[in-house]
């Protein structure tokens, strides 16, 4: 008996905790600044010159169309850490320079 109750309290607690957490995610949504993302739109006109899906099949060759492309904002690039950059590979690093004596010192301890 006192384990079907103890069964039952943990269920509720577990039951009070997951509509708790589906709340909480909820108001979270709603707090988002969703106008703080810039994203780059561009509009560019295309002009069809085939049929290329049978939805566009009252689409005449030659006619307008409207293109809308939603990219996101381009993002900073540290040149230290593209695989083919000199500042990836600079020996005046001292990161680099440790890392090559310590290197060096495990060559030398495993040829002894």
């Amino acid at each position: 008996m006192i384990f079907a109750i103890l069964y039952i309290l943990i269920c509720l607690v577990m039951l009070g905790a997951a509509f708790t957490l589906i709340f909480k995610n909820i108001s979270d949504i709603n707090k988002l600044d969703i106008s703080r993302v810039n994203y780059n739109i561009t509009e560019k006109k295309r002009y069809v010159t085939r049929q290329q899906h049978p939805e566009m099949e009252e689409v005449e060759v030659g006619d307008e169309l409207l293109v809308v492309r939603f990219d996101e904002p381009k993002k900073e690039q540290d040149p230290r850490f593209k695989l083919d950059s000199p500042e990836l590979h600079n020996l005046g690093d001292p990161l680099h320079k440790s890392l090559k004596e310590r290197i060096e010192e495990l060559e030398e301890d495993g040829t002894d």
